[in-house]
């Protein structure tokens, strides 16, 4: 062996630097430790939707049905409690404000999807007229399929039970081919509450050119945000700032009218807002460079300013459950700009159960109907105990939400085998 070939063999390879290194699992390194810029390894605002998935997105998605359905399981209860006049008390105040502080899951989809539209129109180029194309396709059998399925089974129940204590339909359909309202209801997703969110996003995907406008500059796309919470504001505490009959009363429930209603323009700061994590440049430089504190900081503060505003309007406006509960308070938009920009800003993950977040989005569609048969048993079993807010209430929701998660994520799993149900998942 020559003297060049013995020196050649004893050269030591070059170890690769761990952090270089394709991510294979969640971050290592705890989520509330200051990460120094750049963020390594590579966030997901590194990477593109159009060139691989995005596994932080499926795990936002399925945290964000989580809270979903954790929020819809405890809407019965507190349903009831409002309407005996008994949502006061330590224990009750507890499960409103743990229902509150999970309505961060639809900001959340609407953030994600057009984070997603904003690479597919600007990043591969898509035009606006092909994204509604592709996206109604999706979106709109699934939709018309669900309405009419809740509409049959509302309409068959309240014949079946009335207004009973435990089943408050959000409308009593009587069904005529020339009554306008009933198909305004079905077209704005009322067949089944919780359906008004594809409508909704339909309608911001339609909002698209405006959009367009907004995201494109600091200066406008912010102070549209923050004008759009400034009016959710002056809606919310207008009836405590505001006397009887004063012209700020009169504005405030003007506001309250128009917003009460699923339109996308008083929503549209959730599309906006992932628009910006994806195109805004000098956003996205302060995604990355910020820490991890930050943005945990602002989500505990955005919970617990939520669930401050809900007890502080509970013991205000006793009678109001809707601006209570439902409406979108300034903790709940915090709450859920916290949340997407953790997901956004971190490593990025590998997903160990693809199949199951690929349907995370199908429970959206199926858990009110698992939530309606789990009531209605639970109903005949032990009568209003549930309801009436006793002492087996805890246990009681807390299997109704592990039933409803696992027999909806089953029934999504089930469906998806069949290439012609699909659709029913989206």
């Amino acid at each position: 062996m020559t003297n060049a070939t013995m020196a050649k063999s004893s050269q030591v390879p070059p170890i690769a630097d761990p952090l270089l290194a394709p991510p294979t699992s969640m971050p290592q390194s705890p989520m509330v430790a200051d990460e120094a810029p750049p963020i390594v390894p590579a966030s997901i605002l590194t990477a593109s939707p159009v060139t691989r998935r995005l596994e932080n997105l499926d795990a936002l998605r399925i945290v964000c049905m989580f809270v979903i359905i954790l929020t819809h399981v405890t809407e019965p209860a507190i349903d009831s409690l409002h309407k005996s006049h008994q949502l006061r008390g330590a224990l009750a105040l507890s499960i409103l404000a743990i229902n509150v502080m999970g309505r961060f899951g639809v900001p959340c989809f609407m953030m994600i999807s057009f984070y997603i539209y904003w690479h597919q129109l600007y990043e591969k180029g898509r035009t606006w007229r092909e994204l509604l194309a592709r996206r109604f396709k999706r979106l709109m059998p699934a939709f018309l399929v669900w309405s009419a399925i809740y509409f049959l089974l509302h309409r068959q129940l309240y014949k079946v039970y009335g207004n009973r204590e435990f089943y408050s339909p959000l409308a009593e359909f009587h069904f005529s081919l020339f009554n306008w309202g009933t198909w305004r209801a079905l077209l704005l997703g009322q067949a089944e509450y919780h359906l008004y969110y594809l409508p909704l996003v339909m309608q911001c995907l339609l909002c698209i050119p405006l959009l367009k406008l907004l995201w494109r500059r600091p200066a406008v796309s912010w102070a549209w945000i923050g004008g759009t919470t400034l009016v959710w504001a002056l809606m919310i505490y207008g009836p405590i700032i505001f006397a009887d009959h004063s012209a700020g009363r009169r504005i405030a429930d003007a506001i309250t009218r128009y917003t009460n209603q699923p339109w996308a323009i008083p929503f549209l700061f959730f599309p906006l807002f992932g628009m910006i994590c994806a195109g805004q440049r000098a956003f996205r430089n302060f995604l990355a460079h910020s820490s991890n504190t930050f943005w945990v900081g602002m989500l505990c503060f955005g919970l617990a300013m939520h669930a401050s505003e809900t007890i502080f309007l509970a013991h205000r406006l006793p009678d109001d459950l809707l601006r209570i509960a439902v409406f979108t308070k300034i903790g709940r938009i915090l709450t859920g700009i916290a949340v997407f920009s953790l997901f956004v800003r971190n490593p990025l993950m590998r997903d160990p159960l693809p199949r199951v977040s690929h349907y995370a989005f199908g429970l959206h569609f199926m858990h009110p109907a698992v939530i309606i048969a789990i009531t209605i048993v639970e109903f005949r079993l032990i009568g209003s105990a549930a309801a009436h807010f006793q002492s087996a209430i805890v246990p009681v929701l807390a299997l109704n939400l592990l039933l409803t998660f696992s027999i909806t994520f089953t029934l999504c799993l089930f469906i998806g085998r069949f290439k012609k149900l699909e659709f029913l998942v989206v």
